[in-house]
């Protein structure tokens, strides 16, 4: 009685496992993608990578100079699981902007971009871009400009400085060398010096950022020391008439500024200060006039007269 209970019992549970097996099985195997699918889902996650930018430019016979700063790396979200993700962590990673033309404007990054892990997509860029400036070389000639440093002797002063060659090329892109005014050398060093000229070879600063010296990293100073003039003035001089004995003048007095050694200058009274004109060279038999430099010899000393010139009657 009891085995003959079982029976039904046992095949119904016979038909429920074998009836539609086909239906069963893709109902099991759904439920196997939808539970992996689960299980990926809370294994995503996302990471900011950083991508190495490589840079090609132009070469040096196309005379273009990229002005904008490109910076080292792509900052790229991406969003994957974890293990792929640490794949891409663990990887060199780079993108490569080829700019060998010397004519973009503007770059715009995509996901085609950047080579990815599969089971990985990108979120987001940063930058989404790059805009670019560029600039022509150009090579202009710039002035040489010296300096002094330190004081000379006692009693001196600087009489002259000079530099050669007196400009220097400059090649670098055309809105830096454009506003370069002047290249300085390194300070001439005074320090002691008395009479005389002297001579030294000092090095060019350095170029502005981006540029460069055509073929020249130094120059020759020349510096000129002589013993400190000072100024003596003789207002209202009269003026004498060598060469004629009844000529008249006009004006009859000159102004008389006298530059020399300081003793020179010194030692000089209004006695020795003598302004004339000469003429000697002139036919002074009949009525005449005629206008002559005023001139006033003197021994190592130089004289400016006001004015330089009178007109001589006779």
């Amino acid at each position: 009685m009891k085995r003959s209970g079982s029976r039904p019992f046992v095949n119904a549970l016979r038909t429920a496992f074998t009836e539609n097996l086909g239906l069963k099985a893709i109902a099991f195997i759904a439920a196997l993608v939808l539970v992996a699918y689960q299980r990926s889902q809370e294994d995503e996650r996302t990471r900011t990578i950083p991508f190495s930018v490589d840079v090609q430019l132009p070469e040096a016979a196309k005379r273009r100079e990229l002005m904008t700063a490109i910076p080292p790396s792509i900052r790229v979200t991406v969003q994957g699981s974890l293990g792929a993700l640490d794949e891409l962590s663990n990887s060199s990673n780079n993108v490569e902007l080829d700019l060998r033309k010397g004519n973009i404007d503007r770059i715009s990054f995509s996901p085609d971009n950047f080579r990815l892990p599969p089971g990985t997509r990108i979120k987001t860029i940063e930058p989404t871009g790059l805009d670019l400036e560029w600039q022509n070389i150009i090579e202009r000639e710039v002035p040489i400009q010296t300096s002094v440093t330190g004081a000379v002797a006692e009693g001196h002063e600087v009489e002259s400085t000079t530099v050669s060659p007196e400009s220097v090329i400059l090649v670098g892109p055309e809105r830096l060398v454009n506003v370069t005014q002047s290249v300085r050398v390194a300070p001439f060093d005074l320090s002691g010096l008395a009479s005389g000229r002297y001579e030294r070879q000092l090095a060019l600063d350095p170029p502005p950022d981006r540029t460069n010296y055509l073929d020249l990293t130094s120059a020759s100073v020349q510096v000129t020391v002589r013993r400190r003039l000072v100024t003596a003035n003789f207002p209202k001089v009269p003026v004498e008439v060598v060469g004629a004995t009844n000529a008249l003048v006009t004006p009859q007095h000159v102004d008389v500024t006298v530059r020399g050694a300081p003793e020179i200058v010194a030692a000089l009274h209004v006695e020795l200060v003598v302004p004339r004109v000469d003429v000697s060279d002139q036919d002074t038999s009949k009525h005449g006039s005629v206008a002559l430099p005023v001139v006033v010899d003197l021994s190592r000393a130089d004289a400016v007269i006001q004015p330089p010139t009178v007109k001589v009657t006779w």
